[in-house]
């Protein structure tokens, strides 16, 4: 039964919890470990996958890029490029994390002055910054912050001081 008192009152979250298990989420992490064990993106099976689906891969990616794996899915799915910026931010943000940004920073950059929304900014400024390359993620926000929104400089200021 539902414990309204504890849900609405109770601090986190309550132990009544329904958990769903998604096959869907299943396949794509079938699909990243094929992915590990083969190195080869043309036999990935993801014609009919949605956003959400995409991005429970790309969040699967490792942080440590040693095989060159990101240069390969790039090939083959084009996220560097792809028109839908929730898949761009979490590429980019994985592709700073691990290296592969040197290779694809006019797109990060592009994307960085294009989109105003926290929520894409923050992740992305702060990987930079907490890879080390504070300076070329102040030398872009030197570009963008004409665009953004004040709430927005306020936390880039504040992040990137």
């Amino acid at each position: 039964t539902l414990d309204l008192n504890e849900w609405i009152y109770g601090a986190g979250i309550p132990e009544n919890i329904y958990l769903r298990d998604s096959d869907k989420f299943k396949k794509v992490e079938a699909q990243v470990e094929q992915f590990y064990k083969t190195n080869d993106a043309k036999d990935l099976n993801t014609a009919d996958w949605t956003t959400h689906e995409w991005l429970h891969f790309i969040r699967q990616l490792p942080t440590e890029d040693e095989k060159g794996l990101m240069k390969k899915l790039d090939n083959k799915f084009n996220f560097s490029t792809s028109g839908n910026s929730e898949i761009l931010a979490a590429w980019f943000e994985i592709a700073i994390k691990n290296g592969y940004a040197n290779n694809i920073l006019p797109n990060i950059e592009k994307f960085l002055v294009s989109v105003g929304r926290r929520k894409f900014l923050t992740p992305l400024y702060r990987a930079f910054k907490e890879k080390g390359q504070l300076g070329i993620a102040q030398n872009i926000y030197k570009k963008a912050r004409p665009n953004y929104h004040s709430v927005s400089t306020q936390t880039m200021d504040k992040l990137l001081k």
